[in-house]
């Protein structure tokens, strides 16, 4: 068994390549270091692990082979066990001080860490030294060689308070030499074996070898870092894996797996281009659904989910690549084809998209009827880059939203001016009621034959501080639309009632009610709650449900109309004949009464269609056993036909103009409420 090296003396060229070695050791721990301070929790642990463990072993070696090439002239061996525990040591003691230096909020921190870290290869280096069994050598003491043991702690410390987390290069250089200074100085005081008298040469054959223990020292330091490597590379693919994971879901719309807006930024770039390249022209169509709050409402959120993962479903089924779809907002898709020859194919392209959005979808035993408005613009005529083209299909999708939805609107030039105004007067409308800017007025109701006041239909006006006054075909359907309505029709209604609750004549009150509020589940308590404020009998109020909007909650509008009528509250259908199923509208909900448009009213003397009508709705009141009022009524020809075709009620200027709520007082003290 060969104890020992061949070459005889020590050659300082040596030991530089093993404080080399050493340097280079500390250097990668100090990488790997680094990584744990990026990192919390248990993978924060498993960095410092490995950090310490090649930290650890780096040094175990190089003691390893410093002890070997100072006693390479006489034979010499190791105590396996005791060399191990120098390793275990020299692991624990690091992986302590590396937890330390991460702790912020210690004081010290670093100082602490780098006297732990030597005291932890100060321990490696007596034990090491003692495992080295050369019988003409002796083991110093570290109490001998105070200096070098006390410089090394100052090293390491001042070395770790300097090299802070380690992140920088420099830092993990200036770790590193720390370390190889440390360890070099630890193991002059405490490991480097002394000439002594001659002593009979023999070893003990339970030692191992000096080349023995190098290569054990060399294979078990190579695993380690073999392992570092691994667990680096390993830790790299997952990275990247979570990357790549990462902007694609940043890039994805969680709910219906679609592109979201941040990937059509991206994409677009390259359709517009390739339809500049081929002088195509690139559809750009916004669908944006209508009253999709309502199906949350009714049957909840998940059923809106639901809804539009299903229009998802069937937009990626019919519309292949290369045409881009995507999720562009709550309930809006964009949809971007570059495929395109012509602006005629581009409409047609939009009918396609519209026949898709509007298919009918299940959800549990529910079947969902989506209604959409499309908004369409056209590269490169509506714009040359994707946030002009967007912008512009918005604003078409909510033109024709404004209309009356679930129809394709093409880009027209002027639309953003349009936008503006609405968008300054909706801010401006939202405070109308909190800035005293709305005002009621009152038109009469009387019966058609006698012209006996049976009541009054409150009307709300605006009067802007700036503008002046603002027509209601003006901000009511703009009201409509972003849902003002809602704060609008609770003030006319609880003024209203207010202002009926000082009339001594027990006439009724007529108080115009959007199918948004109707569908809102807390209108009837609404209403219970302003009759109570308000002293006014349910009896004496009628509620006129608009037609000219549409109805898209049937149930819940069918159930608040029914507790409406249990309350005592009356429920007239407005607008009759202007809207868009008048005949299943009155089949479907249970009104007390029709009101027949003023359109028909005032054309009846010259349009016979609408004598027609007139006479057709005064006969399907009859048949329904329900009153018709007619409204409109200005002269006294148009009310002498009303009269003769059986209409009950009639209402219009013939009987006077609005009437503001002094001047029913003042009619009512002079006697003439009745007139």
């Amino acid at each position: 068994m060969d104890f020992g090296f061949s070459n005889s003396g020590f050659e300082p060229g040596y030991g530089v390549l093993i404080a080399v070695f050493c340097f280079s050791g500390a250097y990668y721990a100090a990488e790997l270091f680094a990584r744990a301070q990026h990192e919390s929790g248990a993978a924060g642990s498993i960095w410092t692990f490995w950090s310490a463990l090649v930290c650890a072993g780096t040094i175990w070696l190089s003691y390893i082979l410093a002890l070997v090439t100072f006693a390479s002239q006489e034979p010499s061996g190791f105590e396996l066990p005791v060399s191990l525990l120098a390793l275990g040591i020299a692991t624990m003691g690091l992986m302590s001080g590396f937890w330390i230096s991460r702790q912020n909020s210690l004081r010290l921190a670093p100082e602490l860490s780098g006297g732990l870290i030597a005291l932890s290869v100060l321990a490696t280096a007596v034990l090491q030294g003692s495992s080295h069994v050369a019988p003409r050598f002796t083991n110093p003491s570290a109490l001998e060689a105070p200096l070098p043991v006390i410089a090394a702690f100052l090293v390491c410390a001042i070395g770790m308070s300097l090299s802070k987390r380690l992140v920088a290069p420099k830092s993990r250089i200036l770790f590193a030499s720390a370390v190889t200074a440390t360890a070099v100085l630890l193991f002059l005081a405490a490991a480097a074996p002394i000439p002594s008298p001659p002593a009979p040469i023999g070893i003990s054959a339970d030692l191992i070898g000096s080349t023995d223990m190098v290569l054990i020292g060399g294979v078990v330091t190579t695993l380690f870092v073999v392992f570092a490597l691994i667990g680096s590379a390993l830790d790299r693919h997952r990275k990247d894996t979570a990357r790549r994971t990462y902007n694609h879901l940043a890039q994805q719309d969680a709910l219906t797996h679609l592109p979201n807006r941040h990937y059509v930024q991206r994409a677009a770039k390259d359709l517009l281009g390739a339809a500049e390249s081929n002088k195509t022209v690139c559809a750009v169509v916004m669908i944006s659904l209508d009253q999709f709050k309502t199906i949350n409402d009714l049957h909840g959120y998940e059923a809106g989910d639901a809804a539009l993962c299903g229009i998802a479903e069937i937009l990626r089924k019919n519309l292949p690549a290369p045409i881009l779809l995507s999720r562009f907002y709550s309930d809006e898709f964009l949809i971007i084809n570059s495929k395109l020859e012509t602006v005629d194919e581009a409409v047609e392209f939009a009918r396609q998209v519209r026949a898709l959005a509007r298919r009918p979808l299940k959800w549990g035993n529910c079947r969902l009827s989506i209604r959409s408005s499309i908004g369409l613009s056209i590269y490169p005529r509506d714009g040359s880059d994707l946030n002009t083209l967007v912008k512009r299909a918005s604003l078409a999708a909510k033109q024709a939203k404004s209309i009356g939805g679930n129809l394709i609107q093409p880009y027209v030039t002027g639309m953003e001016e349009a936008n503006r105004w609405e968008a300054t007067l909706a801010a401006d409308l939202r405070n109308a009621t909190i800035d005293n800017e709305l005002t009621l007025v009152f038109q009469r109701q009387n019966l058609a034959k006698s012209g006996h006041l049976v009541g009054y239909e409150a009307l709300v006006r605006w009067r802007h501080t700036e503008k002046g006054p603002i027509a209601p075909e003006d901000f009511i359907p703009m009201a409509e639309r972003s849902g003002i309505i809602l704060d609008i029709g609770s003030w006319v209604l609880e003024n209203a009632c207010a202002e009926a609750a000082t009339w001594h004549d027990p006439v009724t009150l007529s108080v115009n009610a959007s199918p948004v509020q109707l569908s809102r589940s807390d209108f009837a308590g609404l209403v219970s709650t302003v009759l109570l404020k308000t002293g006014l009998p349910a009896e004496r109020l009628e509620i006129e449900l608009t037609e000219s909007t549409p109805i898209d909650d049937h149930e819940r509008v069918h159930e608040t109309i029914r507790t409406l009528r249990k309350m005592g509250v009356r429920v007239a259908m407005d607008d009759f004949g202007t809207g868009y199923s008048s005949l299943n509208t009155l089949q479907a909900f249970p009104f007390d009464k029709i009101k027949v448009d003023r359109m028909f009213t005032q054309s009846l003397e010259t349009n016979p269609q609408s004598r027609a009508i007139l006479r057709s709705a005064i006969l399907l009141g009859h048949s329904f056993k329900i009153p018709v009022i007619a409204e409109g009524v200005e002269t006294e020809r148009q009310l002498k036909f009303l009269q003769e075709a059986g209409c009950r009620e009639v209402q219009g200027f013939l009987f006077g103009k609005h009437l503001v709520p002094e001047q029913i007082r003042k009619l009512r003290e002079g006697g003439l409420t009745s007139a």
